[in-house]
This record gives C-alpha cells, sequence and structure tokens, in this order.
C-alpha cells in the first residue's frame, strides 16, 4: 500500500516560505515579486513536466513574500499616530467579555471626532468600564455599534513575537483603545447579527437549566460549549494551562469535529440520503460557530470540515490530509499574518501530526494487538470482543495522544513558557471524557429546540458530572509535584527550528509508511522532547 499523494503541498510550502521570508526581510518591493510571479506562473505552462513543479514554486514563494508585505503594510498604517484621547463609535466584531461592569473584545471603528478622520476604519482591541449609572437597557453584544470614550495607542510596529500585542497585531488590529468608559449604544446589531444573539442567549439558557450555574464545572460546561473563556477563574485557567488541557475550553476542532460527527448522526435519524448530509450539516456547524462569536479557531475548524467533504467527493485522494494542506492554503490567502499566530500553528500542526504519526503508528500497533490468537474470532466471549475493542481504542488513543503531545510540545514552551509532562497520559482521559461532555451538550441543545425540559436536564446533568469528574483529575495532577516543567524566555528560533525539523521527519515516515523498527518509532518522540526540553532549558 502506497501512502496518499500530497499534491497541494506543491502550493502550501513554497507559499508557507515566502510569508516567512516577506516576514524575516521586508521589502517595498511586492509589485515586482507580482510581476516575476506570474511570469514565473504562466511560464510553466510551456515547461516539461517534470520542471514545472518548481516554477509553480518560484511562483508561489515570490506572491507569498510580496502578498505579506502588503498585508503588514496595511495593517500598520496606524503605526506612527500619537497615543491620543478620542471619543468613537466602534462595531464590535468580537466579545470577550460584558459582564461585572467591563467591556472587552475586538472591533472596528466606525466614526470618530471630526479631527480624527485617520481612526475611521481602524480594528482595535477593546477594554472598557461600563458605568453603573448608565443603565444601558441591553448589554453590549456583537454587531452593536458603541458610542465610547478612551486612549487610542497604536501597536507598534516591533513587538514580542509571543506577548498579546503579537496575538493582536497578527490578527490585523491596528492599535489598543482602553482607559475609558462606554457613552452609549447609538446601534444595535442587524437583524442577522441579533438572530445569532438570541440564539446564543438561548443556548446558554439551555445549558443552565436546572444545574447550579455558578458552579465551577457549569462554568466549564459554557466555555467549552459556547467558547466562553471569561466564564473561567483564574485558578481553572492556571490549572488548565499546566496540565495542557486549556484547549479544551476554547471552540477548536476537537469540538466542531464532534458536533460535525453529531449532526452526520442527527441527518442521518431523519433518513437524509448520505450523498445530501454534507449541506445541512455545514449549515448547523456555520450556524455554531457565528452563534459562539466566530473565533478563528472555530472558523478554521469549519473550512477544515468543508475541506474535507470537498476532497471527500472529489474521490482523488486521500480526503483528511489534503483537506488539511487545502485549508491551511486558503486561510493563508485570506491573511498571511494567520502564519504567525498560535492558534493556527497549533490547529495545523497538530492535525497534521496526528495524521502523518499518530493515525499510522496507532494502525501499525494495533496489528500486533493479537488478544486470543489462538481462538477464532467467530468464537469469541462478549468478554473477549469487549477486551480486543478497549486495547484497540487504547492503543489508537495513546498514539493519537503522542502525536498530539509531540507537536505542540515546541509551541506551548514557546507561548506559555510551560510543558506538560504528562499531557499523552491526561489526554487519554480527557479528550474521550471532553468528546462525551460535547456530546452531552450538543444533545442538551437539539432537545431543547422542542422544549422537553426533562431530557434537557439529564443531559445537562450528565455533562456537569463528566466535567466534575475531569475538575477532580486535573487538581488531582495539580497537586504533584513535577507534572509540568516551566521555562523563562525560552528561546523562540531555535525550537521553530527543532518543530520544522519534526515536520520534516513527519513526512518523510509517512512516504515511508513508517516501515521503521518499533524501537526507533518510540525513541523519536522521546529523542524530540528531549532536545525541546534541552534547547529551552539552556537559554
Amino acid at each position: 500500500m502506497n501512502p496518499a499523494r500530497l499534491p497541494l503541498l506543491w502550493f502550501l510550502i513554497p507559499l508557507i516560505a515566502g510569508i516567512v521570508v516577506g516576514r524575516i526581510f521586508p521589502t517595498n518591493l511586492s509589485l515586482l515579486f507580482y510581476t516575476i510571479s506570474l511570469a514565473f506562473c504562466f511560464g510553466s505552462y510551456f515547461l516539461r513536466k517534470t520542471t514545472w513543479p518548481l516554477f509553480i514554486s518560484i511562483s508561489l514563494f515570490l506572491a507569498g513574500s510580496g502578498y505579506l508585505t502588503d498585508v503588514t503594510q496595511n495593517n500598520t498604517i496606524h503605526s506612527d499616530l500619537p497615543v491620543r484621547e478620542a471619543k468613537i463609535t466602534f462595531k464590535i466584531d468580537r466579545l470577550f467579555q460584558s459582564t461585572f461592569n467591563q467591556l472587552s473584545g475586538l472591533g472596528e471603528i466606525v466614526s470618530t471626532d471630526t479631527h480624527l478622520p485617520e481612526l475611521e476604519g481602524a480594528k482595535v482591541y477593546i477594554s472598557l468600564n461600563i458605568p453603573d449609572e448608565l443603565n444601558l437597557k441591553s448589554d453590549p453584544r456583537i454587531g452593536s455599534q458603541i458610542q465610547a470614550v478612551g486612549i487610542f495607542a497604536p501597536l507598534e510596529s516591533n513587538v514580542s513575537q509571543n506577548g498579546f500585542q503579537s496575538y493582536l497585531k497578527n490578527s490585523g488590529i491596528s492599535g489598543i483603545f482602553n482607559r475609558g468608559k462606554v457613552l452609549s449604544i447609538s446601534k444595535p446589531p442587524s437583524s442577522w447579527r441579533n438572530w445569532l444573539n438570541n440564539l446564543l442567549t438561548s443556548a446558554n439558557s439551555a445549558l443552565t437549566h436546572q444545574i447550579e450555574s455558578d458552579s465551577p464545572a457549569a462554568r466549564s460546561y459554557r466555555a467549552m460549549l459556547l467558547g466562553l473563556k471569561s466564564e473561567l477563574s483564574e485558578q481553572q485557567k492556571t490549572i488548565f494551562l499546566q496540565s495542557g488541557a486549556l484547549h479544551l475550553f476554547a471552540i477548536s476542532g476537537l469540538h466542531i469535529g464532534v458536533i460535525a460527527t453529531c449532526g452526520h448522526a442527527l441527518f442521518l435519524c431523519f433518513r437524509i440520503p448520505r450523498a445530501w448530509i454534507p449541506l445541512p450539516n455545514l449549515l448547523l456547524i456555520t450556524v455554531f460557530v457565528f452563534m459562539t462569536g466566530g473565533a478563528p479557531s472555530a472558523l478554521r475548524a469549519l473550512l477544515m470540515i468543508a475541506c474535507f467533504y470537498l476532497c471527500q467527493f472529489s474521490n482523488r485522494q486521500s480526503a483528511s490530509i489534503n483537506a488539511l494542506v487545502l485549508s491551511a492554503t486558503i486561510c493563508l490567502i485570506l491573511n498571511p499574518l494567520q502564519l504567525f499566530q498560535a492558534g493556527f500553528q497549533m490547529s495545523y500542526i497538530t492535525v497534521a501530526s496526528i495524521l502523518l504519526f499518530g493515525v499510522p503508528i496507532g494502525k501499525r500497533l494495533c496489528d500486533r494487538w493479537k488478544p486470543f490468537e489462538e481462538i477464532p474470532k467467530d468464537l469469541w466471549s462478549l468478554r473477549q470482543k469487549a477486551t480486543n475493542a478497549i486495547g484497540r481504542f487504547t492503543i489508537s488513543s495513546f498514539a493519537i495522544s503522542l502525536a498530539a503531545f509531540l507537536s505542540s510540545s515546541a509551541l506551548s514552551i514557546i507561548y506559555f513558557n510551560t510543558l506538560s509532562t504528562i499531557g499523552v497520559l491526561l489526554n487519554l482521559i480527557l479528550l474521550p471524557l471532553a468528546s462525551l461532555a460535547i456530546i452531552s451538550g450538543f444533545l442538551s441543545l437539539a432537545f431543547s429546540i422542542i422544549g422537553i425540559g426533562p431530557i434537557i436536564s439529564l443531559f445537562n446533568h450528565a455533562a456537569i458530572l463528566i466535567l466534575s469528574l475531569m475538575h477532580g483529575i486535573l487538581q488531582a495532577f495539580s497537586q504533584v509535584n513535577g507534572t509540568h516543567l516551566t521555562f523563562e524566555n525560552p528561546p523562540m528560533q531555535p525550537l521553530f527550528v527543532l518543530l520544522s525539523v519534526l515536520l520534516i521527519g513527519l513526512l518523510f515516515g509517512y512516504s515511508r509508511l513508517w516501515q521503521f523498527k518499533l524501537r526507533w518509532l518510540l525513541l523519536f518522540p522521546l529523542a524530540y522532547t528531549g532536545a525541546c526540553i534541552f534547547t529551552a532549558s539552556v537559554a
């Protein structure tokens, strides 16, 4: 059996290389790059079969470098403005918090005072107070236009690569608007956005039906299902971060994957033909993603699902890995700065590691799992069948958990200065539990549509029980010394080099179907993790 061909890598790798070079060596020659890129692209049409991929790669490399330069210049157009007090009206695009008299999120400036026209259209991070005496008729929501007064501070052109300002810069944000207060809600959301906001309110109400809404498990439940990270306490965030489980409480690939699977099963129950299921399922996922605020990680997961269905229908190549490459290419075409976001890197590198390493290794290890080999399978008892199934599930889960830990170890050190030493084992327990909690939440929301209160309460309590168990496990491990390593100012460049070497190694191993001796396959992740820890420790 040959490995699946990955022709889209001819597009993605040169594009990424061009974006990286454009970031390291900024230039004002983007027009020249575009011209040469087009020349190479058209020239490849007349070349031999063995030569045209090189010309296409050079074309995409130059296009990526020039495109990154243009986008960066557009996003730093306000960087030379002085810090100033301003009275502005902005539209909320993403909402982080709108409770406890505090409003924070991302938005776009719609209008300003007459002497500040240069701020119109700027995308800003907002952190403002909501005065008690304001008595707003409704809470600020996504899509609302807010009039406020505060201090506008442009982002610096050079910021640290792993700080909050770097996240804002790579998200296309021009400045920070804070140290001020909300004056009024000048315009409500559009009817479409208001429908989504009301849907979110109804979902929040359904997930708190007949449960104690202020308990830690209930807060985690809403954070996990609706992406409301503000519901988590600082203690919860610390425990989840140190154990490597914080990703479970952001709308990401795990959530969208589980919901896509639940939606697929739901539409099968409605007897919808399999060929038509992707259409209503994508619509369901899209509504869920935008209802929960349209976080970048959720949008990337939605794009992955859409590309998976597209590749599956083509019947040309392996759907999963090519769908991943296609979705990454589309993301970078839409915004090349995403390449430098921690979320983008963790999403795509982790999933790539699972598909290139975790799944093949899991299959190979499962082939070695042969309990009751001397007994024909047709004669197995129920206990023997259960033993075989549990063993294969555990082995596959361990391989996937190992692959995810392997790819995220360097990124965890770079962006969070910490590394969970028990992440592989914890994920074996937490990922299935988190999936069950998400399934319970999905069923609770599904039955809330038809208003069957007892069933809604049943699934809510099931999810709370699961999350309470997860909390207990994490708190127990947090009391044990050595469950995580902390690093101060780890070197970014050497760690990114190690990460690049890992990806090359994964592609090489995948191309050989991992036909190596088992001891080398087990030493490979240990050696890589040890190299990451050593590199971060000697800085």
